[in-house]
């Protein structure tokens, strides 16, 4: 077999690149629905309405990339694969800052057992992104997925 061999993309691949699409439109669908009822639920007054509208060019500009990304991933537009690659990778690294961040706060009054126990809760909760972003680099650098990408042009 030759060094210089295309590589084909298998149906999996397809799959598991569909279902990170659907995924995507799934979870940043339901991210812009909740932002917004919640900021409609906030009235605009007091801390939280302050927060939701300091915030909510931010979060309207990621989801609407994350939408958009989704999207591109259903239809295998290139643009896609360098976006999910993107923002799996800013996923990852702030997971990690999350993580590094959270260890290093001043503990609570909690003692003992219930100490430990809470920050180890709380450290999986934060590697839960870190997991998904590191999950999303590996599909998405695969050669049978840059393959699928070209082949769908």
């Amino acid at each position: 077999m030759p060094l210089n061999a295309p590589v084909k993309p298998s149906v999996d691949c397809a799959a598991k690149v569909k279902g990170s699409g659907s995924f995507a439109v799934a979870v940043n669908g339901f991210a812009l629905f909740a932002v917004l009822l919640f900021d409609f639920q906030s009235g605009g007054h007091g801390e939280m309405g302050s927060f939701y509208h300091d915030n909510m060019l931010w979060i309207l500009l990621f989801t609407g990339w994350g939408l958009a990304t989704g999207v591109g991933l259903l239809r295998a537009w290139r643009w896609a694969r360098i976006s999910t690659l993107i923002f799996s990778g800013l996923l990852a690294a702030l997971g990690i800052l999350a993580v590094v961040a959270f260890l290093r706060a001043p503990g609570s009054d909690l003692s003992g057992w219930q100490f430990l126990l809470s920050k180890a809760f709380v450290t999986l909760f934060f590697l839960s992104p870190t997991a998904v972003g590191i999950w999303l680099l590996r599909l998405f650098t695969r050669k049978e997925v840059e393959a699928y990408f070209q082949a769908a042009r």
